[in-house]
């Protein structure tokens, strides 16, 4: 019985200490994810104004408007 209590206060102790390994990882995982997510949003301005930077001299240098002519035809 003695072996049997034993055996159990062991496996207790490494469940415990299992999910303190989970805890540690969660933390570090949410941590990381909070970086990535930092990175992405910063690569998307900075390709929004990159965007912007190429896409507005396009729309300014647009062609001159024509003009009309006369001709004389009968």
């Amino acid at each position: 019985m003695i072996k049997n209590r034993e055996s159990a206060a062991r496996s207790r102790e490494r469940k415990q200490a299992y999910a303190v390994e989970m805890e540690a990882h969660v933390t570090t995982l949410e941590e990381e994810h909070a970086r990535l997510l930092r990175l992405e949003a910063e690569l998307n301005r900075e390709r929004y104004k990159q965007l912007m930077e190429n896409l507005i001299p396009v729309v300014e240098k647009r062609r001159p408007q024509r003009v009309l002519r006369r001709t004389r035809s009968i």
